[in-house]
């Protein structure tokens, strides 16, 4: 049996009790480390699923307040297509849509949409798609002639590009 023993001390390595404690102490700091940052990382892991589902739900409900803004409108186009149908004297349902198109242009300017400008302006790619090129001496080379659709920024950003004709001369 005493073999045995012996054997087994052996493979053992004495560490004094110094050494061993402050071994036992590290061990121990490791752990806490690892606990905490196992804690930290799902806290950052819960953090970025939250912030993910949010960014989502505003995207879904960014337009909500411009919407709201455009029923008014919209109860007013309804209202004056009802009374087209009534009315014989059409230039006061003309009047009543002028009215609703001004209501319109005025909520898409409070939310940062602008017109883009056509008329006497130099031709400019970045912001205007030619349609026609024109054949004229009475307005100068590359001057847009016509609006064909109107065109418009959003915060200086371009939504749709102005569709115009452009004048060419002959020279």
């Amino acid at each position: 049996m005493h073999k045995k023993n012996s054997k087994k001390k052996e493979n053992m390595i004495e560490i004094p009790k110094k050494e061993f404690d402050l071994l036992t102490e590290k061990s121990e700091k490791c752990e806490e480390y690892q606990a905490k940052w196992l804690q930290v990382h799902a806290e950052y892991e819960n953090t970025r699923k939250r912030i993910e589902k949010e960014k989502i739900d505003h995207m879904r409900f960014a337009n909500e307040g411009i919407i709201s803004k455009l029923f008014p409108i919209m109860d007013n186009f309804d209202m004056a297509f009802d009374a087209m149908e009534k009315a014989e004297d059409k230039t006061a349902v003309m009047e009543g849509i002028t009215m609703v198109q001004k209501e319109f242009h005025k909520v898409l300017e409070s939310n940062g949409v602008e017109k883009i400008k056509t008329e006497g302006e130099k031709f400019d790619p970045n912001i205007h798609e030619a349609v026609l090129m024109v054949e004229t001496e009475e307005v100068p080379d590359g001057d847009i002639v016509e609006e064909v659709r109107a065109g418009y920024m959003l915060n200086k950003r371009l939504l749709r590009p102005a569709q115009v004709k452009v004048a060419k001369n002959n020279e």
